[in-house]
């Protein structure tokens, strides 16, 4: 948590947040697919010091542009127009997944340990783990049925 509000602080000072000197632009069915919603999403995003781009018509600088998808990205997003061209231009297509981990650890990179950005990889869901079950140490509730 210290390098964390380390990360953040000195992100801020260099160039006015983890995202300052990007812009980002996000993908239609990003918003309320597990992300938040279209009101909430670019407040989030604008709150990292990204620039927010509402089309990818005019974009001054790819190489300094991502476009954030889901998890993972879907076809539609990925053919959305404009998408593929800036792309090769060199902007950085990337997941929700990506954005909330560069928020919470206020660390930039552009891969996490889960492979290509926009992969179509298997969400790793894992099961909970079950508790052994006591034996006579079973406590009573207190609440009043």
């Amino acid at each position: 948590m210290k390098d964390t509000l380390e990360n953040g602080k000195k992100a801020r000072l260099d160039s006015g947040g983890i995202l300052g000197s990007w812009y980002v632009h996000i993908c239609g069915g990003v918003f309320g697919n597990q992300a938040p919603s279209a009101k909430e999403l670019p407040l989030v995003v604008e709150a990292t010091g990204a620039t927010l781009l509402s089309d990818l018509k005019k974009i001054s600088d790819p190489l300094k542009t991502i476009v954030i998808t889901s998890d993972p990205s879907t076809q539609s997003q990925l053919k959305e127009h404009g998408v593929a061209r800036l792309e090769g231009l060199g902007a950085k297509i990337l997941t929700t997944s990506w954005l909330f981990h560069t928020i919470i650890t206020q660390t930039f990179s552009t891969s996490i340990d889960e492979g290509p950005p926009h992969s179509s990889r298997q969400s790793s869901k894992r099961k909970a783990i079950k508790s052994p079950p006591s034996h006579g140490n079973r406590r009573k509730s207190s609440r009043k049925r």
